[in-house]
């Protein structure tokens, strides 16, 4: 009896662990398949990628195999992830293609979609857009813009997918977005896509109107926007961080890499090259609007008016910071930057150098606008007629503390800076050095006032007139303190600063040292124009040619001659 109790004690104990090893086993499958599952298949468990959205619920993922899928696909307020096989692999990005077949937008999120809902890793292609009506109030007037909206993707009514890892070309709008439409409070994170080969009236690329979306490290290229921005758009009241990107042979109208229209991005770290406006801003263009555009580069762009680089208009007010402006070019105002209609901007601890224009401001031009110029270092921009460094006119006001611009070329007057016109400049602790024009090497005043301060006025030349520093002409006034001015250079007159036609000039605290021309090393005052030395003592110099004749105390309007 014990033997045969310990027997079937024995089998008992056997069975117990079988059961508990079965049941550690199906733990292990069941882990198994929740870690590997690779979530809804389609063609497998659905034909349709829109017919496995229909099926999924929040959280779940729809994995995609390779192949064209001819449909439009609306996540339906879902937070689901939609995916290709391998969204990291290029191959199965190309060949897991989305094609719109031009009947609608491709990929649409409507419903208040948040992060949770992702498109990642296809080609999105063949779409035309969907049909939406944007009613906007502008400064009181209410506007209706019906038409076509984002041909490859719609993101509207307060939704914020994240849309990463894409290829999205080939789509067209008939208004706003030929790749992507952002619209109404939509706030959506687009990051590490190809938008590229995309058309609309507006944003070739991306269209942002009244929204705040996250635009990082995509690559935009051979987009085009009939009107602005080839790239990008960013519109009314809009704040989007557009950061990381590569911006390149887009085209437009205005804004050939970006326009901004009364909105406020902020713009950084970007790399906008070789993009093409008609009108305004090859690179960036800013319409009153306070954007901050800040360390990106911004190169080889071109415009046929207003700004190579960046045009800032209707009464815009950028902040623009670290970046470097380099090799832009238009045709008329401003190679690298251009401020006008009403604008200021601030422009601060930029490289502006190798921009090129046929009139008005290698470097940057301002019309009746005003600038703020703080640490800049302004190099080596060329203008066929004024301005290589900055050309200021038409009443403008401009600010110019602790920068440096040097070996800029002007084939007509200003090498270095140009006002004009009823402007007014003062300019600070700034070095203007080696600058090259026919007349007025380093600075040309022509009715306008300039205040100059504690500057340094050096080794500019008037290659074929006058004034190889400052030349003033035509009721100029100015107010040079404390400056230093040495080895400039003029072909016929004032090697240092020359005075023409009523212009008058107080001079206190300065050195000519070493400056030369034909007539009168140091300064010269032409006719009734008036330079007022002060105290002899005030004003030193040495080593002028011809040699200075220290100024004697009688009035007079041409005594004026050193």
């Amino acid at each position: 009896m014990v033997k045969n109790s310990g027997n079937k004690s024995g089998r008992f104990k056997i069975i117990g662990l079988g059961a508990a090893t079965l049941v550690v086993a199906a733990l292990i499958v069941l882990v198994a398949v929740y870690l590997f599952n690779p979530g809804i298949s389609v063609p497998k468990d659905y034909r349709t990628i829109q017919a496995a959205i229909e099926a999924a619920k929040d959280g779940d993922v729809i994995v995609v195999e390779p192949g064209v899928y001819y449909e439009q696909i609306d996540f339906m307020g879902k937070n689901i992830t939609v995916r290709s096989t391998d969204p990291e692999d290029p191959e199965v990005v190309a060949s897991t293609i989305i094609d719109g077949r031009k009947r609608s937008s491709v990929v649409t999120f409507r419903s208040g979609e948040g992060a949770g809902a992702v498109l990642q890793g296809f080609t999105i292609t063949g779409g035309v857009g969907t049909k939406e009506i944007i009613v906007q109030i502008f400064e009181d007037e209410e506007t209706t813009n019906e038409g076509y909206y984002g041909g490859g993707i719609l993101v509207t009514e307060n939704s914020s997918p994240t849309i990463i890892q894409n290829v999205i070309k080939g789509n067209q709008a008939e208004l706003d977005g030929g790749g992507i439409s952002i619209q109404d409070s939509s706030s959506p994170t687009i990051k590490n896509n190809i938008i590229e080969n995309n058309n609309a009236f507006n944003g070739g690329g991306i269209a942002i109107w009244k929204s705040n979306p996250i635009i990082e490290n995509n690559e935009f290229g051979n987009n085009r926007a009939n009107y602005l921005g080839g790239a990008i758009l960013v519109d009314f009241e809009s704040a989007p961080l557009i950061s990381e990107n590569d911006i390149h042979n887009n085209s437009s109208t205005s804004g050939g890499g970006i326009a901004v229209w009364y909105a406020e991005p902020l713009i950084t770290i970007n790399t906008i090259n070789q993009n093409s406006a008609i009108w305004y801003g090859g690179g960036i263009a800013v319409f009153g609007a306070a954007a901050i555009i800040d360390g990106n580069e911004i190169s080889r762009n071109s415009a046929t008016n207003n700004g190579g680089g960046i045009a800032v208009a209707e009464g815009a007010n950028p902040v623009i910071s670290n970046n470097i402006i380099t090799r832009n070019y238009t045709e008329e105002n401003g190679g690298g930057i251009a401020v006008v209609e009403g604008s200021e901007a601030v422009i601060n601890d930029n490289i502006i150098s190798d921009n090129a224009v046929l009139f008005g401001g290698g470097g940057v031009y301002v019309d009746k606008s005003s600038a703020e110029f703080n640490g800049n270092n302004i190099t080596e921009n060329m203008v066929q007629q004024d301005g290589g460094g900055i050309a200021v006119i038409n009443g403008s006001a401009v600010q110019v503390n602790n920068n440096i611009i040097d070996k800029n070329i002007a084939g007509r007057a200003g090498g270095g800076i140009a006002v004009g016109e009823g402007s007014s400049a003062t300019i600070e602790d700034t070095t203007i050095t080696g600058n090259q024009a026919g007349t007025g090497g380093g600075l040309f005043v022509l009715k306008a006032t300039l205040n100059l301060v504690r500057s340094l006025i050096t080794d500019n030349v008037a290659q074929t007139g006058s004034g190889g520093g400052v030349m003033m002409v035509t009721n100029s006034s100015a107010e040079i303190r404390n400056c230093s001015f040495a080895g400039n250079i003029a072909f016929e007159f004032g090697g240092g600063i020359v005075a023409f036609e009523g212009s008058v000039g107080i001079l206190r605290n300065n050195e000519f040292i070493g400056n030369a021309a034909q007539l009168a090393g140091a300064l010269i005052g032409f006719g009734d124009a008036n330079l007022d030395l002060g105290d002899p003592g005030d004003n030193t110099y040495s080593g002028n040619i011809p040699e200075d004749v220290e100024p004697v105390e009688e009035e007079s309007t041409e005594n004026d001659n050193n």
